[in-house]
């Protein structure tokens, strides 16, 4: 199957991958405020609102195989595309119970 090999400053990460279905990596950033930019390019520690998730939907199942919020500048990432018989075990997954009626009454404030 097709995977994504994910490294940050030369360590891997993980190996993403699903039989069908989505994987994705997704790097952002969410600026705040005044001058949040240069804040962040100047940080020495963890930039503010940086998020990177490693994550992917399988049927009805969603995954994640990484996700981190302590990103600095100078960080190197790097997705390397490759052909493998299995990824690594997510680190979450969550499968949503349709039609289950105790979830619909705890999730769903009018309980329909």
């Amino acid at each position: 199957m097709l995977c994504f090999e994910v490294w940050r400053n030369g360590e891997k990460l993980t190996t993403a991958g699903v039989s069908e279905g989505i994987v994705s990596v997704i790097l952002h950033w969410v600026g705040k405020g005044p001058n949040a930019s240069s804040i962040a390019a100047s940080s020495t520690e963890a930039i503010p609102g940086i998020n990177c998730v490693v994550g992917g939907i399988e049927g009805v199942t969603s995954m994640d195989w990484y996700d981190t919020d302590q990103l600095k500048v100078g960080d190197e990432l790097r997705v390397r595309l490759i052909s493998s018989d299995h990824s690594d075990p997510p680190i979450r997954s969550q499968t949503p119970p349709r039609g289950n009626p105790d979830w619909i009454k705890k999730h769903r404030p009018d309980g329909a």
